[in-house]
C-alpha cells in the first residue's frame, strides 16, 4: 500500500468536506450517510473515517471551517462607521447579503446550518455555536446603531435593542425566503429594497416621530 502524503491526506479530507457540505445543504444532514458522502467524493468509506470519527465530527469539523461574510463585513466597515454610522450599516448588510448571493458556499454553509434556524437534530451538538453566530450578527447591527445614534442620526432615546432585532429579523427573513425559492427570489436585488425600507426609513424620520 502506498503511503499517502500528508498533502494529499490533507487535499482528500477538503474534498470529503466540500462534498459533504453541498449534500447536506441540498438534502438536510439526517437525509445524507457517510456512505453516500465518500461515493459522491470518489474516495473508500474507510477513508471517510480515517478522517472523521461520525457524521457529527464531521459537522463540526465543517462547521468550523466555514465563516459566512458578516463578520468580514462588519470588520470592514468599523473604521467607515466614524465618518456615517447609518452608511456603514446600509454597506455591511448589502455586501454580506451579496456575498451570500453570488457565493456557492456561502449559500450552502447558510442553507445547512442557519435556514429556518436549521432545527436539525443532527445539528444539535452545534446549537450553543449556532445561536452565538446569530446573535453576533444581532450585535454587529447594534454596533452600527449606537453609532448612528451617537453622530444624532438617531433619537438617544430609542430602544436599540428592538430596533437590532427588527433588522435581524428582516434579514434572516429575507435569506429564508431567498433559499426557500431562488428561482423567484433575487436575493442581491432585494438587497437594495431592504435597506430602502429598514435603513432610509430611519434617516427620513423626523426626530419627534422616533
Amino acid at each position: 500500500m502506498v503511503r499517502r502524503s500528508r498533502e494529499e491526506a490533507e487535499a482528500t479530507r477538503q474534498t470529503l468536506l466540500d462534498t459533504a457540505l453541498a449534500l447536506f445543504a441540498e438534502a438536510g444532514p439526517e437525509a445524507v450517510t457517510m456512505k453516500q458522502i465518500a461515493a459522491a467524493a470518489g474516495v473508500t468509506h474507510g477513508a471517510m473515517y480515517w478522517h472523521f470519527r461520525n457524521k457529527q465530527d464531521l459537522l463540526g469539523q465543517l462547521y468550523q471551517q466555514i465563516e459566512l461574510p458578516f463578520e468580514r463585513h462588519y470588520l470592514e466597515q468599523r473604521q467607515a462607521v466614524q465618518q456615517d454610522a447609518l452608511g456603514a450599516l446600509e454597506h455591511f448588510v448589502r455586501g454580506s447579503l451579496r456575498e451570500l448571493a453570488r457565493t456557492r458556499r456561502a449559500r450552502d454553509a447558510y442553507r445547512l446550518f442557519h435556514y429556518g434556524r436549521a432545527r436539525s437534530a443532527e445539528l444539535a451538538p452545534l446549537r450553543p455555536l449556532l445561536d452565538a453566530e446569530v446573535d453576533s450578527w444581532r450585535q454587529h447591527l447594534q454596533f452600527f446603531l449606537k453609532q448612528a445614534r451617537k453622530q444624532k442620526q438617531l433619537r438617544k432615546k430609542l430602544d436599540l435593542d428592538q430596533l437590532g432585532l427588527s433588522l435581524l429579523t428582516s434579514l434572516i427573513g429575507a435569506l429564508d425566503l431567498w433559499i426557500m425559492a431562488p428561482a423567484s427570489y433575487d436575493l442581491d436585488a432585494q438587497a437594495d429594497y431592504l435597506l430602502a425600507i429598514q435603513l432610509q426609513g430611519l434617516r427620513n424620520l423626523k426626530p419627534s416621530m422616533l
